[in-house]
């Protein structure tokens, strides 16, 4: 069953934490933008689009989410979304280029269902690409901690760059790349000052974490 109730419930506070994180949000895009490059190629699917603050920076060509209020949400910006779930996406096989996840990975009922869905639904070479909170950082280990007192995270389960990349790897995905941001010292930094947090190579000290793999 599609864990949507916090974000049915919630949407203007789900909204207003971008709007109060603008360099946590920008630090965000920054990182996918690396790998997810913005040009115009590719057909490019969201799964779990929430409600679209990544579409348009990203150039989502469709979405699909769950969350009924999330999904109007999306379309009152302007996007185009479809009602499904990550493990049964409503669209045809080899459709499209590109299939992002941000954040959404950790909330479906079956995690390798929905990874083999994006597989199915993406064309010959096309690329999936996880955003992700690191469950073993600082900030992931806190999230965890604290996650029943969120309306939202109560119902994650967090992963680990090796758990998605194991993941990926049964079901036939290959050539990965990653990249990180949000390190410990990034996050204190940002404390102190309007910055926006640099991204690096690898997974290893990042709380936020982007990974590719190509079908």
């Amino acid at each position: 069953m599609p864990k949507t109730q916090g974000f049915d419930q919630y949407t203007e506070m789900y909204d207003q934490w971008f709007t109060d994180n603008p360099h946590l949000h920008k630090a965000e895009i920054t990182a996918i933008e690396t790998l997810m490059p913005t040009d115009d190629a590719g057909r490019r699917l969201e799964i779990g689009c929430g409600s679209g603050q990544f579409m348009g920076p990203l150039k989502i060509d469709l979405g699909v989410e769950p969350s009924k209020a999330m999904r109007l949400r999306a379309e009152q910006r302007g996007f185009t979304v479809k009602t499904g779930t990550a493990e049964a996406l409503p669209l045809e096989d080899a459709s499209y280029d590109w299939a992002l996840f941000v954040t959404s990975l950790c909330f479906v009922d079956d995690p390798m269902k929905a990874l083999t869905e994006a597989h199915r639904v993406l064309s010959e070479d096309g690329q999936i690409v996880i955003a992700f909170l690191e469950k073993n950082s600082e900030l992931g280990r806190q999230y965890e901690a604290h996650k029943d007192q969120s309306p939202f995270y109560k119902d994650a389960t967090f992963m680990s760059a090796d758990d998605v990349l194991g993941l990926l790897g049964q079901i036939g995905f290959h050539h990965f790349d990653s990249v990180q941001t949000l390190t410990a010292d990034q996050l204190k930094a940002l404390k102190d000052e309007a910055i926006t947090p640099t991204v690096m190579n690898g997974h290893d000290e990042g709380a936020f974490v982007v990974i590719k793999a190509q079908k």
